[in-house]
């Protein structure tokens, strides 16, 4: 009897044998992942900043920023970086407005780049509209010419619709706005995983804080693929040596995917009576934020126009950068 009943518990073994290999696994992958997060989060903001950038209190948070040019002279034009970039991110773009004669001001919005890593702050598009206020503010500029890619143009057209005399015109580059989307559910297992610090910090650590999956996450961007290329991901990567740079990570995702957005930006009728100029530029391979969301916006404000990166995706301008500059400077130039 047990020489029969023996082999048919063999398959039965190697199931768990398996399944205990893999959780085994797993929890040494995540302990290891947090563990090289821990120990290469040491820099503080202040000494790691890049030189000549200034650090100005804005709702609740330090927020860095970086000028080129004499940005209290003319009408600068204030640029709002998207996820998990930062003010040196823009690359050959800022060269490339410098050089047509444009003054710069590059921000980073918490709690991305070298501001603040607070996880007890507002991450509303209102708030982030407050904070590019009080650093046009702190430079003493009266009007910007405003660009926001990605998750920055939130505050981008948050900033003009509810401040639209601090605006003279606003671009947004594949935005991503959320008109179209579903609320959030909060009670979801996944924001429940995130809305606990305890549980997102080490998740974050094994995947979008992990140096082995930045190239692939960024990759997963662009449709250009090639255009993700390790000195800019290197670029891309510089604040994550900044103490608290995934706990604030963890409390900006949480706010971001599991909370309702009640801002101006996120209204159409708001949207139909934006007074400064809106123009917008898209990669037409965006998987991220498809073209048909800038269509969408477009159909709120018909007076404005898009301009269309062929072959480029969610990032146009590190995908295909020339084609970029010359959209966005044309734009510019139209009065």
């Amino acid at each position: 009897m047990s020489s029969i009943t023996r082999p048919a518990f063999r398959p039965l073994r190697l199931i768990l044998r398996t399944i205990v290999g893999l959780v085994v696994a797993v929890s040494l992958y995540v302990a290891a992942s947090a563990l090289y997060v821990y120990a290469h989060e040491h820099d503080s903001l202040r000494a790691a900043a890049p030189a000549g950038g200034r650090f100005t209190k804005a709702a609740g948070v330090e927020v860095f920023s970086q000028a080129h040019g004499p940005v209290s002279d003319a009408t600068p034009i204030l640029l709002v970086h998207g996820t998990a970039a930062w003010s040196g991110t823009w690359f050959s773009l800022i060269p490339a407005l410098r050089s047509a004669g444009y003054p710069v001001i590059a921000v980073d919005l918490p709690p991305f780049g070298y501001s603040g890593k607070s996880t007890h702050i507002d991450f509303s598009r209102s708030a982030q509209a407050e904070r590019l206020a009080t650093v046009l503010d702190a430079y003493g500029v009266r009007r910007a010419i405003v660009v926001g890619h990605s998750f920055g143009a939130g505050p981008a057209l948050e900033l003009a619709l509810h401040m639209p005399e601090r605006v003279e015109r606003v671009v947004l580059v594949d935005a991503a706005l959320g008109l179209e989307s579903t609320a959030p559910d909060v009670d979801s297992p996944a924001c429940r995983v995130l809305a606990q610090e305890s549980l997102r910090w080490p998740l974050l650590a094994a995947s979008a804080a992990n140096p082995l999956w930045s190239k692939a996450l960024l990759r997963s961007f662009v449709a250009r693929k090639e255009s993700v290329t390790d000195a800019r991901l290197r670029e891309y990567r510089r604040p994550a040596t900044l103490k608290g740079a995934t706990s604030a990570l963890g409390a900006w995702a949480f706010h971001f995917a599991c909370l309702p957005e009640r801002g101006d930006s996120t209204d159409a009728n708001r949207i139909r009576d934006l007074r400064p100029p809106l123009t917008l530029i898209w990669g037409a391979r965006d998987t991220v934020t498809p073209l048909s969301q800038a269509r969408h916006l477009q159909s709120l404000l018909p007076q404005a126009s898009v301009h269309v990166i062929d072959h480029a995706g969610h990032i146009p301008h590190i995908e295909d950068p020339a084609r970029f500059q010359r959209t966005l400077l044309e734009v510019l130039a139209t009065r």
